[in-house]
C-alpha cells in the first residue's frame, strides 16, 4: 500500500477479524509490540526477548536475547532494522539496538526508574522521547548520548506525539494533559486541560488520534474515554470489557480513525465506533490470559496483539470461509461433477470421516486391490480354466 493510500475500514471487515497466525517462541509476557512505519515488521518484547515478525509473510524472523537487560519498551526507528528498547536490569538507560548486527549502536542515560513511554516524534529522523517513573520527561537525538530537553514538575506521565510531529501530549497523574510544542520546549505548556476523574483509575496510556483530532486516554480500570485535542472536552467514553487484575492493557486507535481497540481478559479484543461510543464487536481468540498489547498496522488491514503469544489478525469474509463450488449430488451424470470440486468439497468431510462418501459420487481413478486379492484371483481363474479343458469323466 502506497503511503498516500489511505486505509478506510468498514464495520463488517472489522466484524470478520479473525487471528490469521498466532506465535509463541516463548512463554513469558509480551509487555511491548510495534509496527514498522513501511507496517512491514512487527516487534515484540518480553522480559528476556526481543521477537521480530515478517507481515508480508507472516513467519518469525529473529529472537534477539535480552536477560541482561531486562527490557519492558520496544520502538521501531524510521530504519526499519534498527530499534529502540528500555532496560530495567542492568540500569535504567535507553539502548540503540541494530537488528542485522544484534549489537548496540548507542546508549541513552538520564532516567533513574524505569520508563512508561517511549516515542519517536513523526516525520523526524533522529528525535524521540521518553517518560520514566522518575517523573522526567526526556527528549533525546539518535546521534548524541546525552537528552536535549527535560520536562520537570510532573507526576506520573506519559507521551503521545500529534500525527504531525509538531506538538505533542503529556500528563501529570490523572489531573491535567498538557499540549507542548516541539520548537518551543523551554517555554511552558500551549494548553492545558484539567480534569477530576475516579482517583481509583489510573492513567496508563495516551495516545492520539491519527487525524490528530482527538486524544485518547487509557486507564487500568477497565474503561478508557477521548478528549477533544484541540479544546481538551470530553468527547466519549469506552467501557464493557474486563480487566479484573487492572494491568496496563493497551488500547489503539484504527488506521482510519473511526474505530477503537482495547485488549481485554480471556484473550479478548473490544472494538467500539470512536464517534458515538457503541461498541461494534468482541474479537475472541483462544487464549485464556488478558490481552496485554494491541496495535494497529499502519499500512495494512491487519492488527497484532499478544499475551503469552503474540496474534495477527486478518478479515475474513464469510464467503472465503465456505465452500465456493456448489455440487448437485442428486445429478445421475458423472460428466456433470468435476473431479477438482468433488476433492475441494469433500475433503475435510473424508479427514473427519463424520460424513460418508456418498454412493453416487464417482471415484476415478477405482483404487487397485492388495497384491495378495490380485494373486488369489489370478489361481482361481488358473484352475476354472483347467478344469473346463478336462473331458467329461477325467480326473486329474
Amino acid at each position: 500500500m502506497n503511503k498516500d493510500t489511505k486505509m478506510i475500514l468498514t464495520a463488517e471487515a472489522l466484524r470478520e477479524f479473525r487471528v490469521a497466525k498466532s506465535f509463541q517462541p516463548t512463554c513469558d509476557t509480551k509487555y511491548s509490540i510495534c509496527f514498522s512505519q513501511n507496517g512491514e515488521h512487527l516487534v515484540t518484547c518480553d522480559h528476556h526477548n526481543l521477537i521480530l515478525f515478517n507481515c508480508n509473510k507472516l513467519t518469525q524472523l529473529c529472537l534477539v536475547h535480552m536477560r541482561q537487560f531486562r527490557p519492558e519498551l520496544v520502538c521501531f526507528t524510521p530504519q526499519n532494522d534498527r530499534l529502540l528498547h528500555s532496560s530495567t536490569k542492568m540500569d535504567c538507560a535507553i539502548r540503540y539496538l541494530d537488528l542485522s548486527s544484534h549489537q548496540h549502536l548507542g546508549l541513552f542515560s538520564g532516567h533513574t526508574s524505569a520508563l512508561r513511554d517511549l516515542c519517536l516524534q513523526p516525520g523526524s529522523e533522529h528525535q524521540f522521547m521518553s517518560a520514566g517513573w522518575d517523573d522526567r520527561v526526556l527528549m533525546w537525538d539518535l546521534r548524541t548520548c546525552g537528552y536535549t530537553q527535560k520536562l520537570k514538575h510532573l507526576h506520573r506521565p506519559l507521551l503521545a506525539y500529534d500525527p504531525s510531529g509538531r506538538a505533542f501530549a503529556t500528563c501529570n497523574s490523572t489531573e491535567r494533559i498538557e499540549i507542548h510544542d516541539v520548537r518551543m520546549l523551554s517555554a511552558k505548556p500551549c494548553q492545558q486541560f484539567g480534569y477530576q476523574l475516579n482517583e481509583l483509575a489510573k492513567w496508563t496510556q495516551l495516545q492520539f488520534a491519527p487525524n490528530g483530532k482527538t486524544l485518547l486516554v487509557n486507564t487500568d480500570n477497565a474503561w478508557c474515554f477521548s478528549v477533544d485535542a484541540y479544546r481538551g472536552s470530553f468527547r466519549q467514553a469506552y467501557t464493557g470489557y474486563a480487566n479484573r487484575e487492572q494491568l496496563p492493557l493497551q488500547v489503539c486507535y484504527s488506521p482510519d480513525s473511526q474505530y477503537v481497540l482495547a485488549g481485554a481478559d480471556n484473550g479478548r479484543v473490544h472494538v467500539w465506533e470512536a464517534v458515538s461510543g457503541d461498541p461494534l464487536v468482541v474479537l475472541r481468540s483462544k487464549s485464556q490470559y488478558p490481552m496485554q498489547c494491541v496495535q494497529f498496522n499502519p499500512t495494512r488491514s491487519m492488527f497484532a496483539s499478544s499475551d503469552v503469544r503474540t496474534l495477527l489478525w486478518l478479515t475474513q469474509p464469510q464467503h472465503e470461509l465456505k465452500p465456493t463450488a456448489i455440487i448437485d449430488l442428486t445429478a445421475t451424470d458423472d460428466s456433470e461433477v468435476e473431479l477438482g470440486e468433488i476433492k475441494m468439497a469433500f475433503k475435510r468431510r473424508r479427514r473427519r470421516r463424520a460424513w460418508p462418501m456418498p454412493m453416487e459420487l464417482p471415484r476415478w481413478p477405482p483404487p487397485s486391490p492388495p497384491p495378495r486379492v490380485v494373486r488369489w484371483r489370478r489361481r482361481r481363474l488358473r484352475q476354472v480354466e483347467d478344469a473346463d479343458s478336462l473331458e467329461e469323466g477325467e480326473l486329474r
